[in-house]
């Protein structure tokens, strides 16, 4: 699944609906285009990869999420003897999918984001805009929106049940429902979700929607 918002010098990232990984090698083919748009010299992510910067960085993005125990040297002498690509794997935070022409490479989104900014400062402050701007606002200003949507909804209707409502706004929104997709929502996506329960509440308040039915309803016919 990829979010349109997740563009990177015209290139669409794209990112797994079940683990969240991003395509490390969308973030390579991004580097490439800009790096002929720019003059940047030519880096490639498996050579950052075995610096001993890379390698002391992941190691404390692992231990602050709790997926590594290990201590930093016994950490080392097992990238040393394993390989950094394959101790990631292992750890379940690096994966390659597919095979020659399909062969693409996916990981942890936090070291994801530790790449991009060790391939260049310009690829690292776009991801940083591109993610707090277009996602990380938009979708608090969603979530804000759910618990009024859901207060109003009780005052109408007894035992309510909430997950049938956040069902038919992701039908409304994206075509279709599927456990996660708000966690990859474009802005204007994550926007319309807060249109919509913003007008649901509002309607019950005013005493537009008095019923369950009226509540499905408004939701299927919002006017995107």
């Amino acid at each position: 699944m990829e979010s349109k918002d997740r563009d990177l010098f015209g290139v669409v990232i794209q990112q797994e609906t079940k683990t969240g990984f991003l395509s490390v090698s969308e973030l390579q083919k991004a580097y490439e285009v800009a790096r002929w748009q720019y003059g940047w010299s030519d880096k490639r992510v498996s050579d950052i990869m075995q610096t001993d910067a890379f390698k002391e960085r992941v190691y404390y993005l692992l231990e602050k999420q709790g997926i590594i125990k290990a201590g930093f040297l016994a950490f080392i002498e097992m990238v040393e003897k394993e390989g950094i690509a394959k101790v990631l794997k292992s750890l379940g935070v690096y994966k390659t999918t597919g095979a020659r022409e399909s062969k693409s490479t996916f990981c942890n989104p936090y070291i994801w984001i530790l790449l991009a900014m060790e391939l260049n400062p310009m690829i690292y402050a776009t991801v940083v805009l591109w993610l707090t701007d277009s996602l990380i606002f938009d979708r608090v200003e969603a979530g804000d929106e759910f618990l009024p949507m859901n207060n109003a909804i009780k005052s109408i209707v007894e035992n309510p049940e909430y997950p049938k409502y956040a069902i038919a706004i992701n039908k409304r929104v994206f075509g279709k429902h599927m456990t996660g997709m708000r966690n990859l929502a474009s802005a204007k996506e994550l926007k319309n979700i807060a249109k919509i329960e913003q007008f649901v509440a509002q309607s019950i308040k005013m005493g537009m929607i008095k019923e369950d039915r009226q509540i499905i309803y408004t939701i299927e016919n919002f006017q995107l």
